[in-house]
């Protein structure tokens, strides 16, 4: 049986998981981490994803990229000021496609994510010994269909075939409810770094239905951060009137302090904090108390209630009917969001199963499913807001209604509206207004050919398709005369298959060298740890180990710092293999251990 893993591509981190023998669990190795932050920072050997990447937020912010999820298949107009406080740069290219500046390139959000899923991708294949080609991928459950795509786009930039794209609460119910036994009413809340969404689901012996979904995709803990900023900005200018917070590193500085707080804050009542701004010249402390955070978070949690009394009144169902409460997401362990979920669904949230985790989790057995394990429940998803055209005078057609059961096929019939008319456009919105200038245009086709006939007369029947993963045709027949065209509907601003395939076959033409660049990046960032390593426990060589010894030490480390100026990544890797032979004999004492575990779980994990 061919493995379909699940991944969880997330704001703030990503992860994998899938079916063991012993049963649903994220993909990771021993002593590493199973959780990649969704973060990447561009070096002159090329990409760093993950923590490594993390680390370079402050040091290189103009070449770190954060929070690419919210760009996904967005338009500079609807980012809006989301985007001011970023410390990458945001540019508009054709077909109002978003794109980040690095340098002097730009890339796509789907070519960036790729990036995060390829890490993901490899970090799997070296747990599981085994190649991954296929993956289910979650993503908010208010995500629209040119996010949907851009997520799919994105996964086959980075070499994976989508088996099922599905809503994160969906993978969250399905890892909550698969061993549970239960029937009713689920109520999943998700609350992410950077996307909300809350969804009601009906659990019925083995089938999960979605019946509503509501949520807003620039919604999360970022947001969260983003408020402490802001107030430690006016902290500071209390202080310092002429401070100006227009470089990225300050900024930086600033958002991680602000991450920091965050965290303390849900341990304790308050949290001091210091930090320093280099460019402004300046150092700053202080005490900030849960009290100030809950206030600055409350409207935005305030935001969240309100998704979820809208989705209760869509779902036709009244508090007491929900069952069980849900949490997904990072930010739902901030106390505040869990005692306003509390006191909303008047029940404690259920928090057995790992915030962090359940969603990739969801998605894994999903995966096992569709790769022909176990059959024993039913997966039934809604499509998040309204599909249709435009009609006359700019008003919205609505032919699929939100929250509708995936899969589905709906039709309506038209008809023209000028004599003689012998073609028609087709242009297709998503949304729940009823004028298509409060809509978002998703794409457009035209249906030529149609014979003169008087207004009225033509019988056109328009066909939306939206499959399980929500992705969506749409095809339309005159029916006197036969004519017909159809359309896999890509939004406005999407990549063309033409895009996708160039990303891929410049990916396929600079394989090896990209792997050959991304193992020396890895080898000479082991290289320097373990040079910390040997100089935090010297004092112990020169006690246990013989003159000689000791020189021969110093000497390859001459030899390893020469061949990390170089080119040849195999050529370091050696090098760090004699390092590690000489330095062996310090396994002897428990200081000199951890040397020999930098050097053996660095260099084989990158090896």
């Amino acid at each position: 049986m061919e493995r379909i893993i699940g991944i969880d591509l997330g704001t703030t981190n990503s992860l994998s998981a899938t079916v063991f023998e012993q049963g649903p669990e994220v993909i990771g190795v021993e002593d590493d981490s199973s959780i990649t932050p969704s973060v990447l920072s561009w070096t002159a050997s090329g990409w760093l994803v993950g923590q490594d990447a993390q680390e370079r937020r402050i040091s290189h912010p103009e070449y770190t990229v954060y929070s690419i999820k919210r760009l996904m298949g967005r338009n500079l107009e609807e980012l809006g000021d989301s985007v001011k406080d970023l410390p990458y740069q945001i540019v508009e290219a054709q077909r109002q496609l978003v794109k980040v500046r690095i340098g002097e390139r730009d890339y796509t959000p789907q070519e960036l994510s790729a990036e995060i899923l390829n890490k993901v991708k490899m970090q799997a294949e070296k747990a599981l010994g085994e190649l991954v080609k296929k993956a289910v991928v979650t993503v908010p459950a208010y995500f629209d269909d040119a996010q949907r795509q851009a997520t799919r786009d994105a996964a086959k930039i980075a070499g994976l075939e989508v088996s099922r794209i599905v809503n994160e609460p969906t993978a969250a119910a399905i890892a909550y409810g698969l061993d549970e036994g239960k029937d009713g009413y689920v109520a999943v809340y998700d609350l992410g770094g950077g996307t909300f969404d809350i969804s009601i689901l009906e659990l019925s012996g083995k089938i999960f239905k979605v019946v509503a979904t509501h949520g807003n995709t620039q919604l999360g803990g970022d947001d969260f951060d983003q408020a402490v900023v802001e107030t430690l900005k006016d902290r500071v200018q209390l202080k310092h009137p002429a401070a100006e917070f227009d470089d990225p590193e300050s900024l930086q500085i600033m958002k991680k302090t602000a991450e920091s707080i965050k965290i303390e804050l849900s341990l304790s009542p308050e949290t001091s904090y210091s930090f320093e701004l280099p460019k402004l010249e300046l150092s700053f402390e202080g005490v900030f108390h849960v009290e100030e955070f809950e206030s600055l978070i409350a409207p935005m949690v305030e935001q969240t209630i309100e998704s979820c009394r809208h989705v209760l009144s869509e779902a036709k169902l009244s508090l007491e009917q929900i069952d069980e409460v849900v949490l997904v997401g990072g930010s739902t362990v901030v106390p505040e969001v869990r005692k306003q979920i509390e006191s909303f669904f008047g029940r404690p949230p259920h928090v057995a199963i790992d915030p962090y985790k359940v969603v990739a989790i969801g998605a894994g057995i999903q995966g096992h499913l569709l790769a022909g394990g176990r059959r024993d429940f039913l997966l039934l998803d809604v499509i998040p807001l309204a599909l249709g055209i435009e009609t006359l005078g700019g008003t919205f057609s609505k032919i699929i209604t939100g929250n509708t059961t995936l899969p589905i096929e709906e039709s309506e019939t038209f008809t023209t509206n000028v004599d003689d008319q012998t073609s028609i456009d087709v242009n297709i919105f998503q949304g729940e207004r009823e004028l298509i200038k409060d809509c978002r245009a998703l794409g457009q086709f035209k249906l030529k050919g149609i014979p003169p006939m008087k207004a009225g007369y033509p019988l056109v029947e328009v066909i939306f398709r939206v499959d399980a993963s929500g992705i969506l045709t749409v095809s339309a027949i005159e029916k006197r005369s036969g004519k017909k065209a159809e359309i896999e509907v890509i939004p406005f601003h999407g990549l063309t298959q033409f895009e996708i395939e160039r990303i891929m076959e410049d990916s396929f033409e600079h394989a090896v060298d990209d792997f050959n660049e991304r193992q020396l990046i890895e080898f000479r960032q082991t290289a320097e740890r373990i040079f910390l390593g040997i100089e935090q426990t010297w004092d112990v060589a020169e006690n246990t180990l013989s003159k000689l010894e000791c020189t021969e030490i110093l000497k390859q480390i001459d030899a390893v710092r020469q061949s990390m100026k170089g080119q040849d990544s195999q050529e370091l890797k050696l090098q760090l293999d004699m390092l590690g032979d000489l330095t062996r004999p310090l396994a002897d004492n428990a200081m000199g251990r951890s040397i020999l575990s930098e050097l053996k779980d660095g260099v084989q994990l990158n090896g």
